[in-house]
């Protein structure tokens, strides 16, 4: 891998998540959590961009489509570019962008994008989603976010596009096509909006039938007219994963006030000059909210050198359909034995998920510790069983493929 190659898979990886609306902020290691800065400014932005939701709110009270379920896992190609701007004052007026697919926008810089369905309710939903970039598929940044039942990551409730011909919505653009994505062929509806007065456009396409977001486009005019920077994701496949906890409640003490504090440190090492210094820090963790199944903490990083100032706080969500986490259901743990394969093969990402060790530590405290590794990554999240909570995890991940450079963070928890 070229050194230009690289540049451009971390600038991709910088900005592609914002074609699923997810901003983030540099909190390092979380459990399925790395929330990563998205770096430098590299395109022009506006303070807001309009979303599904503000063209059809009556997705705020509808339910999900039932081929939405909690543990449903599914994958997105995506990419970002500048290229030549089709909708230029010169183009013809009125002019829809065309379809740029991940692979071809930028054929140096890969990336999937995995989101994961972690609690569901009647109008609510929580993903979790990890970007890996590469050949190698390095996981570089984690986020989980909310939303509406109705208008999730990557569908809408179909009943939206079936009214579509009673009263759309102004300024939105409608067409029936057919969209080919990784070699199968869909009934689609597609969405363009470009709101008056600015220099975005948006691009939504969905099969007609089902909700699913098949294709999502964002373009944004650059100053100099004649150019457009686009993000594009592409849906590649989705799967059903059958988790032992699934659909089990969340443990007791889960619940709004509930506090933890991990100590952890974060290690950088190449096999050329050994490992380096680490950099000590921990974790403020506390309940904010909480379902039966379901869990959005507050979590706040202090490095050792901050002197004790706040330090960013950030929203990590926890559900049953989640594979890490702060939590996970006691009942379902205390059915896990050594070598159960919680997830045997990821056919896009290639990695393995297995229970490494069920018993006791040398303490006598009974844990279950779960491994997920990859071809140049790996993590480890160990739970007490008896109350289901986190004590121990880390993300450990190859960041250079060119100087062989490996980050690790390490995180366990404290006296509560």
């Amino acid at each position: 891998m070229s050194r230009s190659r690289l540049l451009s898979l971390l600038c991709a990886a910088a900005v592609c998540l914002a074609v699923f609306g997810v901003s983030s902020s540099s909190v390092m290691g979380l459990p399925s959590q790395l929330i990563g800065s998205r770096g430098p400014a590299l395109i022009e932005r506006e303070s807001d961009s309009q979303s599904i939701l503000d063209l059809f709110p009556e997705l705020k009270s509808l339910p999900a489509p039932l081929w939405v379920q909690e543990g449903l896992r599914v994958y997105y190609r995506t990419s970002a570019a500048t290229v030549p701007n089709p909708m230029a004052k010169s183009s013809r007026e009125g002019i829809a962008p065309p379809i740029m697919h991940p692979e071809k926008l930028s054929p140096a810089a890969p990336a999937v994008v995995r989101t994961d369905v972690i609690a569901l309710d009647t109008r609510f939903s929580a993903t979790s989603s990890t970007l890996f970039i590469g050949d190698l598929m390095i996981p570089w940044e984690d986020v989980t976010r909310t939303a509406y039942a109705g208008a999730g990551d990557f569908w809408i409730n179909p009943v939206v596009i079936k009214n579509l011909a009673r009263r759309p919505p102004d300024q939105l653009v409608v067409s029936e096509v057919q969209y080919e994505a990784d070699g199968i062929t869909y009934d689609c509806t597609r969405f363009d909006y470009g709101p008056k007065g600015s220099n975005r456009h948006h691009v939504w396409i969905f099969q007609s039938s089902t909700g699913l977001l098949v294709y999502q486009a964002q373009w944004l005019v650059l100053s100099d007219e004649s150019l457009s920077y686009v993000s594009a994701a592409e849906f590649v496949t989705k799967r059903n994963m059958s988790l032992p906890w699934s659909g089990q409640a969340a443990p007791g003490w889960v619940k709004p006030g509930a506090r933890m504090t991990y100590q952890g440190a974060i290690r950088t090492w190449m096999p050329t000059t050994g490992p380096g210094i680490p950099i000590p820090a921990f974790l403020e963790v506390e309940m904010a909210e909480a379902g039966q199944n379901w869990s959005i903490a507050k979590v706040r990083r202090v490095f050792s050198g901050d002197d004790g100032q706040i330090g960013t706080t950030k929203n990590v969500h926890s559900g049953a359909g989640k594979i890490g986490g702060f939590w996970l259901p006691v009942s379902g743990l205390t059915r896990l034995r050594n070598g159960d394969k919680l997830d045997p093969f990821d056919p896009v990402v290639g990695s393995t998920v297995e229970v490494s060790y069920a018993g006791k530590t040398q303490s006598g405290i009974s844990v279950v510790a779960i491994f997920e590794w990859g071809a140049q990554y790996k993590r480890v999240w160990i739970y007490r069983i008896t109350d289901g909570k986190l004590i121990y995890w880390l993300d450990e991940k190859l960041v250079d493929p060119i100087t062989r450079l490996v980050q690790q963070a390490e995180w366990q928890l404290t006296e509560e």
